[in-house]
């Protein structure tokens, strides 16, 4: 005849139950990964990535949002950030070595537009990610590289209007880029 299981032993079909129960069961998932290259040619340049100044909670008073070429966003005027879901505009493009080439990022201000009143972009910034030199305070920069391939990121200041509506604004700038 058996007797009673012993407390020990109760406890510890008590634990190996409740690590069963807690344990993970085996799960597999899926997920698409993005991949892209940026191809340019010999006195080109491409679009790599958009400008996006992310999520925006408007306030009671108008606000500017500001995104610099790095990435970095702030807000004055009760503006609220939400999210890390933006990027400065980056740009790729090729020369030569030692070439000179003058980037402008035109008109001097964009509106972008949407289901609220428009929302102006200005005080454009470009940053030449150590691969352009650029000559003083002028627009003109020398391709550093060996092998001609330079990258820029361009960033800006938004006005957010009080209380603007939700909604997507979208509006377009160009950057013009001369080799000289």
């Amino acid at each position: 005849m058996r007797g009673a299981p012993s407390l020990s032993a109760a406890k510890l079909a008590l634990g190996v139950a409740l690590t069963a129960m807690l344990s993970p069961t085996a799960h597999a998932e899926t997920m698409a990964g993005d991949a892209q290259i940026a191809i340019v040619r010999p006195l080109s340049f491409i679009e790599v990535d958009h400008l996006d100044f992310g999520s925006i909670i408007p306030s009671n008073t108008a606000s500017t949002v500001t995104l610099t070429p790095l990435g970095v966003r702030t807000s004055t005027g009760g503006a609220i950030l939400v999210g890390n879901d933006h990027q400065s505009a980056r740009f790729a493009g090729m020369g030569t070595v030692l070439q000179r080439v003058r980037i402008r990022i035109t008109p001097n201000n964009i509106l972008l537009t949407g289901p609220g009143p428009t929302m102006r972009v200005d005080n454009w910034t470009i940053d030449p990610q150590g691969t352009l030199l650029q000559l003083g305070a002028s627009p003109n920069y020398i391709i550093q590289p060996l092998n001609g391939v330079f990258w820029f990121r361009v960033g800006g200041r938004l006005s957010v209007g009080a209380n603007q509506p939700a909604g997507l604004y979208s509006g377009t700038f160009d950057a013009t880029l001369d080799y000289l």
